[in-house]
Parts: structure tokens; sequence; C-alpha cells
């Protein structure tokens, strides 16, 4: 009999992932069966596959794939969805541990009325060099260029605005990275030192509404360089996160919304 596997589709700012519960190992999940479920056309679609593995010491096992099959350290938007599929089962506030490949990370969600979720959490401050250890040409509108660990690797660029094909450039920064299996870019613009507005091209997904853990490479990058304050609005296509800067404690914690949309099934192939 076919493998049937339990789904639910959730968003984040518009980056929709697929939640799975599976207690199997992960490896029956191939890059080409992630692609397949992944895919927008033939499967139930998403920009990746979120695996939830059972309960350990207080720790949610986290997995993520990115859209083409490929293994990722963590994503924000991933954590918000992982969130609100698990928060129908918790009305009210709680709170949430998921083991990931960048660490542990601690969750705190609110139910709404509505049947979304706001979600929070906060992360070490990320590594930030002001260089890319790669040569590369870039358009003019670049002023200035980052290279930042957040747990998964980002090239930031800092632009005057998005009139050129930042998608073009993202695409071509990928094989400049290949060490890495490719690279997370960003490209910000900062109007004010309040707000941060930012276009996406994410490694092994391409261009994306919005994302978090570009979000939290940005920031860091940014206010590290006192080029905004430490509570600052991260815009993009998707939406809006709301980041908060502990230079202290050097961390950050980023918050936004995420719902599930629905929940069906889907025969492993």
């Amino acid at each position: 009999m076919p493998d049937r596997i339990v789904f639910a589709k959730a968003e984040s700012l518009r980056n929709d992932f697929i939640v799975v519960r599976d207690s199997r190992s992960p490896r029956r999940w191939t890059p080409s069966r992630v692609a397949a479920i992944c895919d927008r056309r033939r499967g139930v679609g998403a920009d990746g596959l979120v695996i939830l593995g059972p309960r350990r010491a207080g720790r949610i096992p986290f997995i993520l794939c990115n859209g083409d099959g490929s293994r990722a350290e963590w994503s924000g938007n991933g954590i918000r969805c992982a969130a609100a599929f698990l928060g129908q089962t918790r009305p009210g506030p709680a709170h949430l541990i998921l083991a990931t490949g960048a660490g542990p990370i601690d969750v705190d969600l609110r139910s709404r009325s509505t049947g979304r979720v706001d979600v929070s959490f906060a992360r070490p401050w990320p590594v930030v060099r002001d260089k890319l250890g790669h040569r590369l040409s870039h358009p003019p509108a670049i002023s200035r260029v980052w290279s930042v660990d957040a747990g998964n690797p980002h090239w930031v660029f800092q632009v005057r605005d998005f009139r050129f094909d930042w998608e073009a450039f993202g695409r071509e920064c990928q094989p400049r990275a290949s060490a890495t299996r490719g690279v997370n870019v960003g490209f910000v613009r900062i109007p004010n030192r309040r707000t941060i507005e930012m276009r996406l091209y994410e490694r092994g997904v391409g261009p994306t509404p919005s994302s978090g853990s570009g979000a939290l490479a940005a920031v860091a990058a940014c206010r590290e360089y006192d080029l905004i304050d430490d509570r600052v609005q991260v815009t993009a296509p998707g939406g809006t996160q709301a980041a908060r800067c502990d230079m202290d404690n050097r961390t950050i914690r980023l918050a936004a919304a995420a719902r599930v949309v629905f929940e069906g099934y889907w025969t492993l192939q």
C-alpha cells in the first residue's frame, strides 16, 4: 500500500512550508521526494518542507529542506510555520524549544482568534564580516557588502534602491559560494534608522517574499555598523517583522505572525 503522509500547509509573511510529523528516519525524505511534494504543479507546493520529530528532553527536532530537496540549517519563517502547526494543540500562550541545525531555538507563541499565531524568538548575534571572501563585481546600486553567519550563510548588500536586476545578481552569487551549497542573499535599503527594506534571494528557492534568517542577518550587520536603532521594522514584499536588538546580551529577537492554511495527505512516491 502506498505510504500516505499527513501534512499541514502553513505560511508566514508569504513564505509557505509543508509541515509533517515523522517519527521514522528522515532519510526516507530523499531530495527527489522533497522536491516532489514541494512542486507547485504536481505536488502540494511550498518553499520548503519542515520535518518535526518526537519530543526528546523537552525539545522538538526540526529538520528543514529547501524546495529543491537540499537541506538547510534553519529558517525563521519555517520556525514560525512549525510553531503555528504545533500551536493548534496549545491554545493560548505557549513556549517551545525546536532543535535545529543551527542549535536550539526558544519560541514563544500566542494564538489569535483569527487562526493566526504571533511568534517570536531570539537568536545569538550573528558573526558579521565586511567582506565576502570572494571576487565579485556588483551593480553600481550596491554601496556596501557583508558576509554574515546567522546559523546559515548570508551575503547582505546595502543598496541605494532596488532598480536593478537583483534577482539575476542573487542567482549569480550562488556558484560563488559553492562550499556552502549556495548562499542566502539579501538586499537592504535603509530609509531611516527604524526601518529596513529588503529583497531576498534564497539558496535552494530563488526570489522569495521574505526571510526570517535574512532579516536577522540584515539587522545584525546594519546595527553593528550603527546604521539603525535597537528597534527596527524589517519590511519585504511578504510583510513586516519586528526586530529588537539587545547589544548587552548580543541577541536579536524577531516577531511576526504565521497560520496553518490547510491540512491533508500526500502519497509518498
